[in-house]
């Protein structure tokens, strides 16, 4: 994909940041147009791929929480625009997003298992999206989990169905179904998902490709490097984010205090 740069101001910048982090959590589509998995003819070549599956899971990042900093760049439909960010997430609860231009802090992302919220800065408005209201909006159900596996590079082999294992030299392919979606992990010859693809009937695709895995000591390994890109048979989107420092020792606090003077909109 081809993305022209433009610079914008004001309400474009935080435009492109929200409805970038909404479009990803968006098109975690893993369980929308659910199937019965007993439909799904199993594969001979289960047993192998079960066996990789276990060895990628060893190395599978299990920090119970994050506290990093990193340059983040998204764009949508040609809007792009460059943050500095600082993300805080608490496995199974909080992911916390805070995007800073020249220093100067312009927007604030709060996403929790039942909730988007974001505070504009440059505006002074405020938005509360419950994820439910996300999911009605793109046709999908959408869970926490799924955004928390693509923050953390680590996607889930949960429920996967299994239909072809390609052997490389090095490294492998697994695609399968999980209930009617085709996914696609690519694995390194470390055992590591350097790409795991998601995709449709109805031209709704988002790929991860993750980079620069380091072991984190007794949490796994992380990827320090990850470009997400997708497109909902209309609009296409892409975040590519960097990270600078990470914490997974200490438990971050998630400060997120919405000035009673700001405006909520829908």
């Amino acid at each position: 994909m081809n993305y022209q740069i433009h610079h914008y101001t004001g309400k474009s910048r935080l435009l492109v940041f929200g409805t970038s982090l909404l479009l990803i959590v968006g098109m975690l589509m893993v369980n929308s147009c659910k199937s019965p998995k007993e439909a799904i003819e199993e594969p001979e070549v289960e047993l192998t791929a079960e066996k990789l599956i276990k060895e990628v899971k060893l190395n599978e990042f299990n920090a119970e929480s994050i506290d990093g900093r990193a340059r983040i760049q998204v764009g949508q439909d040609g809007m792009s625009q460059s943050f500095r960010g600082h993300i805080r997430a608490v496995k199974d609860s909080a992911i916390w997003v805070r995007a800073t231009i020249l220093g100067f802090e312009v927007g604030r992302a709060m996403i929790t298992p039942d909730t988007f919220q974001l505070i504009d800065r440059v505006n002074r408005e405020y938005v509360k999206m419950p994820l439910d209201v996300v999911a009605h909006r793109y046709g999908l159900d959408v869970t926490f989990k799924q955004l928390e596996q693509l923050l953390t590079g680590s996607p889930s082999f949960d429920d996967v169905v299994v239909r072809e294992l390609d052997m490389g030299n090095p490294g492998a392919t697994i695609a399968g179904f999980i209930d009617n979606m085709q996914v696609l992990y690519k694995i390194n010859d470390q055992q590591l998902v350097e790409r795991f693809t998601l995709m449709d009937g109805n031209g709704r695709v988002v790929r991860s490709d993750n980079n620069q895995y380091k072991q984190m000591g007794d949490a796994g390994y992380f990827a320090w490097e990850r470009e997400i890109t997708g497109t909902d048979g209309v609009q296409e989107f892409y975040l590519n984010c960097e990270f600078l420092e990470l914490n997974v020792e200490d438990v971050p606090t998630l400060p997120f205090d919405v000035p009673s003077r700001y405006d909520r909109i829908e």
